[in-house]
């Protein structure tokens, strides 16, 4: 892949880059795996119930909340070379300190500190890749770079295994070598990427032409009609669709298997890193699918309606899921829920990407605070429901699955295109509606 500023880069660089941002998203979900992995030990260390760790994740939600919109202008303001390390250090300290909590409020602390860093992660991430790839190649970048959240989900539970062993708490020690990692990676970060690197201009997608279209620079619109436009309310839409019953899943899908299924521990720790190996192979297979697609002469937009719709039917198989009895039949349903629930994600984030080049951080930001803002209330509330009333889990996780129809639904009926810019018999240059 060439850079499109006429600085020639080799794929081998382009690759260096993807190898980068997902460890970025892994070391992000190692911090959280450490702590949803192990959920009856955390609510036995602080002699808790369902509705306490609820309101703990509850806090991550808003912090994250928080940080979206606080990162989401700094990256728009500030270099994400020097930012991007910055909140990735800040939020290893946040994780590490998580292991040293005395208290169920201190935990909770520690997650809302870890929420308000880790949300610095995608501001920063959706810029590099908005400046590094086209837009036919846009959706696999971002989906190298979501990837990196299974294959934390997949890696971690294994290692937790093994740290169990030399860690009576069961949680402690791997929230501390969680945290670790995020040194490491900033280093890495430093010594791989110029200020060059990430000041690249950002090509729009082509919504009229067919296969990747004509590369032309992004139309920019003043920020504040970013706000009243009808595709930062879709786009809103889409976020909470996508993001509700992959989160749902991360928080409470272990403790389901445990606690309603009497799955063992071990076993839910292997099956959960299968899970997510299946979310990473759905991750992956949407940036593929779209640049197939448009290389067979598919409009790039059109291509990724059509990947959504698809994995968007995979994550509605929920709806019989949750109501099956402990067997093989669930476990199956599972793993190809799984592959559906992050296969949308990046062509979510393909989506956000063409709002605005000079303004992405605050785009993305403040959808993020505004989704986190539900997702913390949502895992509050779950926890309340879930100790009131056991009863209803499977309607929760039923009612879920149907949300990625509802914006698959929506952006194909009200995204329309981008006005097109046609030379005119003077010359000149003027909008037409397509």
């Amino acid at each position: 892949m060439l850079p499109h500023d006429g600085r020639e880069r080799s794929r081998g660089w382009v690759g260096l880059i993807c190898a980068i941002l997902f460890l970025a998203t892994f070391v992000n979900y190692a911090n959280r795996v450490a702590v949803t992995q192990n959920s009856v030990e955390i609510k036995q260390t602080f002699q808790t119930d369902q509705q306490g760790y609820g309101r703990a994740e509850g806090r991550f939600g808003y912090g994250f909340a928080c940080g979206g919109l606080i990162f989401g202008i700094l990256a728009d303001l500030v270099s994400i070379r020097w930012l991007y390390p910055l909140v990735v250090v800040a939020w290893s300290a946040a994780g590490m300190a998580s292991g040293q909590a005395a208290t169920l409020e201190q935990f909770g602390l520690c997650r809302f500190l870890l929420g308000v860093f880790e949300a610095g992660h995608w501001p920063c991430a959706l810029r590099m890749t908005q400046r590094t790839f086209l837009p036919d190649r846009r959706t696999a970048g971002n989906g190298i770079l979501q990837s990196g959240a299974p294959a934390a989900q997949v890696l971690v539970p294994l290692l937790l295994l093994r740290l169990d062993r030399w860690d009576a708490t069961g949680w402690r020690l791997s929230c501390g070598i969680m945290g670790a990692t995020g040194v490491v990676w900033a280093l890495l970060w430093l010594v791989s990427v110029r200020e060059r690197d990430v000041r690249r201009p950002v090509i729009q997608t082509d919504e009229h032409a067919a296969g990747a279209g004509s590369a032309r620079e992004i139309h920019e619109i003043p920020l504040h009609r970013i706000f009243i436009s009808r595709r930062w309310w879709l786009l809103l839409v889409t976020v909470v669709c996508v993001n509700v019953p992959w989160h749902l899943l991360r928080v409470w899908l272990p403790d389901t298997l445990r606690l309603e299924y009497g799955y063992s521990r071990e076993f839910v720790d292997y099956f959960s890193s299968l899970y997510y190996a299946s979310t990473c192979g759905g991750s992956l297979a949407a940036g593929w699918i779209i640049a197939r697609l448009a290389r067979a002469g598919w409009n790039v937009h059109r291509a990724r309606l059509v990947a959504f719709g698809g994995f968007a039917l995979l994550v509605a198989l929920l709806v019989p899921a949750a109501f099956l009895p402990r067997g093989t039949l669930l476990l199956g349903l599972l793993l190809v829920i799984a592959f559906g629930t992050l296969g949308i994600a990046p062509i979510y984030y393909s989506l956000n990407q063409e709002i605005s080049g000079r303004h992405q951080g605050k785009v993305g930001g403040s959808l993020s605070f505004l989704l986190w803002l539900i997702l913390g209330t949502m895992q509050d509330a779950v926890g309340t429901q879930l100790k009131a009333d056991p009863a209803i889990r499977p309607f929760l996780f039923a009612a879920v699955g149907l949300l990625p129809l509802v914006a698959c639904a929506a952006l194909a009926l009200w995204w329309g295109r981008r006005p097109q810019m046609i030379e005119t018999a003077r010359g000149g240059a003027e909008n037409v509606e397509g």
